[in-house]
Parts: C-alpha cells; sequence; structure tokens
C-alpha cells in the first residue's frame, strides 16, 4: 500500500500524463487540482501479450517517458478498441478512417482503459483496467462518408466518440460509458481511494451529468470501496 495522504491537510500535486481535451474534462469531475504534462514516445507494437497486458503495458510506458518530481502524483491512461483479436487505433487520414468504421459498423466490440497512478516520491503505483463492450449501429455508407468528412475521426481509438450527438456510433454499451471516452472515473476513483486523495462527493452524478448517459455500472465499483469519509459513496 503506498503511503497515505491526508485528504485534507495536505497539497496534492496531480499531473495527468495526457493531452486529451476530454481526459482533462473527465479528470476535473473528480474535484482534484491537475495539471496536464503530455510526454512523447513511439508506441511499441503488440506482441504476444494479452491485449490487457498491452494497454496496462502502454500506460506504464507513457508514465515512464514523462517529466516528474519528488511529491508530484503522476496519472497515466491509455485506450485501445479490440476486435475480433484485432486491435484499431487512431486512424490517420480519411482511408484509414474508411477502413477501422467499416470493421465496427454494426458489430460489437471491447475498449480497455488502462490507469497507472504513480507516486513520484517512492516510484510505487496503483493500476487498474476498465473493459467495456460496446455495440455499434449498422449506419448507411452515406452517413458514414458524411462523418469522415467532417475529420473527427482524429485522436479517437476506433475513429468514432461515442459522444457524438450527429453520428451516434454506439447503440447500446456493457459497463463504463466514461472509459469509451478514455477516463473511467470510477476505475479511477478506486485508485484514489487507496492512495486516499480528495474524492469529489457527487462524482457518479456528476459524471452522468456530463456523459449525458444513465449509469448502472458505477455501483459495482464504489459498493466495496472503504470510504474513508464514514457514509461511503451516494448509491
Amino acid at each position: 500500500m503506498l503511503e497515505s495522504f491526508s485528504r485534507m491537510d495536505k497539497k496534492i500535486n496531480l499531473i495527468l500524463a495526457s493531452a486529451s481535451p476530454r481526459r482533462k474534462e473527465l479528470l476535473a469531475l473528480m474535484g482534484t487540482p491537475f495539471e496536464t504534462r503530455p510526454g512523447n514516445f513511439l508506441e511499441p507494437k503488440k506482441g504476444h501479450q494479452s491485449t490487457r497486458d498491452y494497454v496496462l503495458a502502454l500506460a506504464k510506458a507513457k508514465a515512464d517517458h514523462v517529466a516528474s518530481y519528488p511529491g508530484e502524483i503522476l496519472l497515466a491512461a491509455d485506450t485501445i478498441v479490440e476486435i475480433n483479436d484485432e486491435l484499431l487505433g487512431k486512424p490517420s487520414n480519411d482511408e484509414e478512417a474508411e477502413q477501422t468504421l467499416s470493421i465496427l459498423c454494426g458489430k460489437p466490440h471491447r475498449v480497455y482503459t488502462a490507469l497507472v497512478l504513480r507516486d513520484v516520491s517512492s516510484g510505487e503505483s496503483l493500476q487498474t483496467i476498465c473493459e467495456t463492450i460496446v455495440y455499434m449501429r449498422d449506419w448507411s455508407a452515406e452517413e458514414q462518408a458524411s462523418y469522415i468528412y467532417m475529420g473527427t475521426y482524429h485522436d479517437k481509438a476506433g475513429g468514432y466518440a461515442i459522444q457524438d450527438e450527429v453520428f451516434n456510433p454506439v447503440e447500446r454499451i456493457e459497463g463504463c460509458y466514461a472509459n469509451v471516452m478514455g477516463l473511467p472515473l470510477c476505475s479511477l476513483c478506486s485508485l484514489f481511494e487507496q492512495k486516499t486523495l480528495p474524492l469529489s462527493d457527487d462524482l457518479p452524478e456528476a459524471c452522468q451529468r456530463y456523459t449525458k448517459a444513465k449509469c448502472t455500472y458505477y455501483p459495482t465499483i464504489l459498493q466495496n470501496m472503504n470510504c474513508q469519509r464514514g457514509t461511503g459513496w451516494p448509491l
């Protein structure tokens, strides 16, 4: 177990190792001040390891390639999309976006996000992986072409945004909605709890307001947490 911090009496120097605007917005819902400090490294290709091991390795590598200093808490995350044992990355052009979206159209896939929370002073880390099953709707070729023309597929694993209200690519999910956006807040909350970092009193409600999605997933994560607030999280 990492050394605990007082929730009220100690300033938390939280660093988000990411430039993703979606992760920044989601992390802000936790209520803990932070700064962003993205790193830069060449992601290795997946070898023989499992998808879960691979995404965790990527998150750890992100944490390793960000400048950090004693007294800071570093948060790194990586999200990947898997369908039929194939990983789908971020399309870099229209042709790749067409190929990626054509693979996903009308089919289920899995989204994995690995989180690494590192105490820079001690070098110790907490980690977790969140998995969501995503069922895509069967859109038309015209809808897909229009979406690609808009260019919003850039910087998105799988080439889509679950929250896109125009393209509306997702029919339903099993698991965490915020995970598909790149930062599963309930899973992160569990890491914060282990580290005794500050927690927002209304995180589940704030997350649902932000995502505009009703969530039945968070009780499975939060109900087992030994919250030091005494009454625990509102379920």
